[in-house]
């Protein structure tokens, strides 16, 4: 009991602040995308799903139907998968993360306009309607990011030898840590949330409403 108490009050929060700067990057990143998905993107009148949305709209069509836990085990693997490629591909100089933010913030911005145009409802809407399982969702991916970004930035450094092993360990230890006991719970939480909860939200803010996916 005395481990698990240290781990939530001590190495959670070290690793946290250790990454404090990244998670601040990332987030501003990730915002300026959504924003720039939002502003930039107009749907088609005839009701094409473009490119950058095809993904989600297939993920939508195969968690449709099916068993909640078979159903829920798939939006949390691909969730983690986004986050893992960054983390595992981190150390080119952090480029995978920074397209991952980038690409994800522009398709939920995308996403975020087609709900609107189709469904009629407001940005209000949308954004409750998001809101049960994105607050879980969104900073356990903005902190997967943030991870592969800090390794991007400290491989040069090892290349260089301006930094030892002990930075280096301590980076991964750090990194372990906030993706098995911080990433991993959030990303499965969201999933149970985001097929249980959050359909609840929809019908109790828009009766009857059908899938704004096609």
């Amino acid at each position: 009991m005395s481990a698990v108490h240290k781990l939530f009050t001590s190495a959670l929060p070290r690793a946290a602040r250790a990454y404090q700067r990244y998670f601040v990057f990332t987030f501003i990143l990730f915002v300026t995308c959504i924003v720039v998905g939002f502003t930039g993107y107009t749907p088609a009148a005839d009701g094409s799903v473009p490119w950058a949305l095809k993904g989600v709209a297939d993920l939508t069509r195969r968690i449709e139907n099916g068993a909640l836990w078979s159903r829920a085990l798939e939006l949390f693997l691909n969730n983690l998968k986004a986050i893992a490629l960054s983390i595992a591909f981190g150390w080119i100089l952090g480029i995978v993360p920074l397209i991952s933010c980038g690409l994800n913030g522009v398709i939920i911005g995308m996403g975020a306009k087609m709900v609107m145009v189709r469904s009629g409802w407001s940005l209000g809407m949308v954004v409750l309607s998001f809101l049960p399982h994105g607050v879980l969702e969104i900073p356990a991916f903005i902190a997967g990011q943030a991870i592969g970004l800090r390794i991007g930035f400290l491989a040069p450094l090892v290349w260089r030898g301006r930094t030892g092993p002990d930075d280096l360990g301590r980076t991964i230890a750090e990194s372990v840590t906030l993706l098995a006991f911080s990433i991993v719970p959030m990303l499965a939480l969201a999933a149970l949330l985001e097929l249980t909860l959050t359909p609840a939200v929809i019908r109790a803010i828009s009766p009857g409403f059908p899938s704004v996916m096609p």
